[in-house]
């Protein structure tokens, strides 16, 4: 693995404060969605793909 990839993949993780952000941003998502606790694991799939998007974005501009 050249140096790099390497530099990329650290560059792919995320710090604890930004997984505590997504987190929030979920349970907030639940809460405002009336998601029922049977329906997370749907929600948190269309959750992640909406933030990755939403990323993606942030990193063009």
């Amino acid at each position: 693995m050249d140096a790099v990839t390497k530099k990329q993949k650290r560059n792919q993780r995320l710090s604890i404060f930004e997984l505590e952000a997504l987190r929030e941003a979920f349970r907030q998502s639940v809460r405002e969605n009336d998601v029922t606790e049977a329906d997370w694991a749907r929600h948190a799939e269309l959750f992640v793909k909406i933030a990755l998007q939403k990323g993606s974005r942030l990193k063009r501009a």
